[in-house]
């Protein structure tokens, strides 16, 4: 079995900015920020609203957000109001996402951190306590971050869980019971549940391993070969399928 620890650079410039990032998320407003930019991009005075925060503090934590490369800033146009419509800036989540965010947070808590680093440590521990409770995210789970779908979290229970799309003229599945992943059909690149696409196992460590899908399982773009079990680490990305009509999900351990 590899040794999945990230050796990661111990210089203090890296350090610094992992604290920048880290700080940006550590306040239960900017969280409320991500949270709301989820939909849909926003305005200012939109964000302030939903917030209940003052305009000018609402600036503050958006320009702490951009510094931490959370946001990102586009020109759009306004609601209609008495005066027409007007140009405006937007906010939105940078590309990615909550995915990246969270995908960001399990990559540093991979990194070794010394005694002298417990602040560190501590900080990155409580933010994504903070970030699981404001987004829902309870774990172990998989988050779904592709196609109509998009958000939705799949707990994980049982020591052997099932991975596909419903079919609708098969209901062997429910035989199943609630112990399995489930998507839409929207989902045309993902084999039925009732022959799934893929199966989990939880042991001592979490494993996954296709089930001879025609599309193929693929963890962080790598492919998975039929019948063959691949160890999951938290942060690791599941995709099932190819193509437009496949299903990405965020693998979250703890």
């Amino acid at each position: 079995m590899t040794d999945n620890t990230i050796q990661g650079k111990r210089d203090p410039e890296y350090l610094v900015e992992m604290s920048e990032y880290l700080n940006a998320l550590a306040n239960p407003v900017r969280l409320q920020i991500l949270s709301s930019l989820e939909t849909r991009p926003m305005e200012l005075k939109e964000i302030a609203a939903i917030t209940r925060t003052s305009y000018e503090n609402i600036r503050k934590h958006i320009d702490k957000l951009l510094l931490a490369g959370l946001v990102r800033k586009d020109a759009g146009m306004s609601s209609e109001t008495m005066t027409g419509i007007h140009p405006v800036w937007k906010y939105s989540l940078a590309p990615g996402g909550m995915e990246q965010i969270i995908t960001n947070l399990s990559m540093f808590s991979k990194v070794p951190l010394t005694i002298t680093h417990a602040d560190l440590a501590n900080q990155l521990s409580t933010i994504r306590k903070d970030i699981s409770t404001q987004f829902g995210v309870t774990s172990p789970c998989l988050y779904l971050t592709s196609g109509p779908e998009e958000g939705k979290i799949f707990s994980l229970h049982g020591e052997k869980i099932p991975l596909g799309r419903i079919d609708p003229t098969d209901m062997s599945f429910s035989k199943m019971g609630k112990g399995i992943v489930m998507l839409s059909q929207e989902y045309k690149s993902v084999s039925r549940i009732s022959r799934p696409h893929a199966r989990m196992y939880q042991g001592k460590t979490w494993e996954i391993e296709d089930c001879g899908s025609t599309s193929g399982t693929f963890i962080n773009t790598e492919p998975i070969p039929p019948q063959t079990r691949r160890e999951l680490v938290d942060g690791d990305i599941v995709i099932l399928g190819t193509g437009n009509m496949s299903a990405r999900f965020l693998f979250i351990a703890e």
